[in-house]
C-alpha cells in the first residue's frame, strides 16, 4: 500500500494535465487589474482633456463680448455646447464659473470643476489614485496688447 502511494506521488508531481489551468487561475486577477486600470486612466484623460477643451473654447469664444455680461453670456453658451454632446460629460457634475480673473483685471478666466465621484470610474480599483474632483482652468487676455 505504502509502494502505491509513493507510485501516485510521482505521478502527481511529474502531470503537466492542469498546469495550464492553474497558471490560468494566477495570471487572471493580475491581468484584469491591469485591464480595468488601462480603462479607468483612458476615461479620466478622456475627461481631462474634454474639460479643458472645453474651458479653452469657452474662453476664446468669449472674445466676441462687448462687456463682461456678454462674454459670460458667450463663454456659458459654448461651454453648454461643447459638454452637452460629450459622452464622457454629465451636465449635471459640472460646476462652472466665468469672469474677471482675480489676481489680473485684464484676464478672462474661465474654471470648470466637475465632480468624478458619481462616474463609472467606480469599476477602477481603489488602489488606483484617481482625484474625485477635476478642475480645468482657462485664460484669455481682454482688449488690445
Amino acid at each position: 500500500m505504502a509502494r502505491n502511494s509513493r507510485f501516485s506521488l510521482r505521478r502527481f508531481q511529474v502531470a503537466e494535465e492542469g498546469a495550464a489551468a492553474v497558471e490560468f487561475a494566477l495570471l487572471v486577477p493580475i491581468l484584469l487589474v491591469l485591464l480595468f486600470g488601462i480603462v479607468g486612466f483612458g476615461w479620466f484623460l478622456g475627461i481631462a482633456h474634454s474639460l479643458q477643451e472645453a474651458a479653452s473654447q469657452s474662453a476664446r469664444a468669449s472674445v466676441a463680448g462687448m462687456d463682461l455680461s456678454e462674454r459670460s453670456a458667450v463663454a456659458l453658451a459654448t461651454i453648454k455646447r461643447r459638454t452637452s454632446d460629450n459622452p464622457l460629460i454629465d451636465p449635471d457634475s459640472l460646476t462652472v464659473n466665468v469672469g474677471t480673473d482675480a489676481g489680473n483685471p485684464d484676464l478672462f478666466t474661465v474654471t470648470l470643476r466637475y465632480d468624478m465621484s458619481a462616474n463609472l470610474l467606480k469599476i477602477v480599483p481603489t488602489f488606483v489614485p484617481l482625484p474625485t474632483t477635476l478642475t480645468r482652468t482657462a485664460s484669455i487676455r481682454r482688449g488690445g496688447l
